[in-house]
């Protein structure tokens, strides 16, 4: 009897689990149901309205469609409507150029660019063996006109898409030379080599100084050579400036390393994900570069550098020296390569430094604040390593750490002396 109960009280018990289970299974389902459909009905009005306003232009426009460009432009303004500002839609082109940027390689004459206050283009770099270089182009000279576009009515971003373009290609330019000579030069676009850094130990400094223009993954390589050159000149260096003023682009992992080759073990940064959780992005090795550093940093620095220039301070590696950075503190996807070679990138996340505290919409607070007069933010690209205010005072700063640093070493070995022995 006792045992007929039991079958009976398991078999019950197991139809009410199953009951249980079935309920449970169909009201998932139900809910996936709804949300699914609900998807595919606002999808549906979405494709809806462009094939109704497709239609009616192809219907009525009087001029001719490239579908190419089209097709372009609708999927920027999907990206440009979902609210992100930090989001980009990249044509194939513009993926293709993003991606020689970062291995340090890019289709062009070999020149970068600023638009001057006089409305032409002015020459801040020019890269060795560029087609440009190899025609005698110089820092500080004016491109005026680019073919036959006066270079007055085009912004920056058309000036840089008509030097650079397909490998082979020819564009002529009109420039002004350091004396106001004017000139008229043809270049052939190639691929040049375009390092992220450039070098130099000022005049009678034992401090190193060291631009970073970009991040890209061979700058970490970049500026461990640079070191070892500076450390092994006539003078060996003693301290480190690195200038990141103006610095924005980059991605993440290329930084990180830079930052995990200077300094010593610690996370570099995380991210700040949708629901709330955190994730370690890098850490920092045992490997450091023992030498006293100031970063440079301005209005313009951005990103990648401030992240540089947060870290930099946090590691307790040197002080930050210049003016509030520009706040960018949001990680984007590594750019979602589509069918065509075109890209999206969109914001995944908030980036913390090592500390965990965001920058994003803040900026980063130097530690020695230097800002330009207007007159001088107006020749700013004129100045020179042993002229510019804001690097001379990033100087001054990298010498008053190795100063207290000799100090408190001197203090130590005193003390050591003259403690007896055990």
């Amino acid at each position: 009897m006792n045992k007929k109960i039991t079958v009976n009280l398991a078999l019950a018990i197991a139809i009410i689990a199953m009951t249980v289970t079935f309920v449970i299974t169909m009201l998932l389902s139900m809910n996936l149901f709804d949300r699914t459909v609900s998807n595919v009905r606002a999808k549906e009005v979405m494709y809806n309205k462009v094939a109704e306003i497709d239609k009616n232009v192809r219907a009525n426009y009087y001029g001719e469609i490239n579908n190419d460009s089209l097709y372009d432009y609708l999927c920027a303004g999907y990206i440009a409507g979902i609210g992100d500002k930090n989001a980009t839609y990249y044509t194939a082109k513009q993926y293709l150029e993003l991606q020689n940027i970062r291995s340090g390689q890019v289709i062009g004459v070999g020149v970068d660019v600023v638009m001057d206050t006089s409305g032409y283009a002015r020459v801040v770099r020019c890269y060795a063996g560029s087609p440009a270089a190899q025609a005698g182009v110089e820092k500080n000279w004016f491109i005026t006109k680019i073919d036959e576009n006066d270079v007055k009515r085009l912004s920056l971003t058309q000036v840089n898409s008509l030097l650079r373009g397909e490998e082979g290609t020819t564009v002529t330019l009109t420039v002004l030379s350091a004396t106001g000579e004017e000139q008229t030069i043809e270049l052939q676009r190639r691929t040049y080599d375009m390092p992220s850094i450039e070098y130099t130990i000022p005049s009678g400094k034992t401090t190193g100084y060291i631009q970073i223009v970009n991040f890209n993954s061979n700058t970490a390589e970049e500026v461990q050579a640079a070191i070892d050159a500076m450390r092994a000149s006539e003078t060996p260096i003693n301290s480190l400036v690195f200038d990141v003023r103006n610095t924005t682009t980059g991605e993440l992992a290329d930084v990180m390393d830079v930052i995990d080759l200077l300094c010593p073990v610690g996370p570099i940064a995380s991210q700040q994900n949708k629901d709330g959780s955190v994730t370690v992005l890098d850490t920092s090795g045992s490997d450091e570069v023992d030498l006293p550093m100031a970063v440079l940093v301005n209005g313009s620095t951005s990103y990648t550098g401030e992240l540089f220039a947060v870290s930099i301070r946090e590691f307790g590696k040197g002080k930050v020296v210049g003016t509030q950075t520009a706040g960018k503190g949001t990680i984007q996807c590594t750019p979602v390569t589509l069918s065509d070679g075109s890209a999206i990138s969109y914001t995944v996340g908030i980036l913390l430094d090592k500390e965990g505290n965001s920058f994003d919409g803040t900026g980063v607070t130097p530690d020695v604040e230097i800002s330009l007069k207007p007159d001088e933010e107006a020749n700013f690209y004129s100045f020179t390593v042993d002229t510019d205010p804001q690097i001379t005072k990033a100087l001054e700063a990298v010498t008053a750490l190795v100063s207290s640093q000799s100090a408190q070493s001197g203090d130590a070995a005193s003390s050591s002396a003259s403690t007896p022995a055990a």
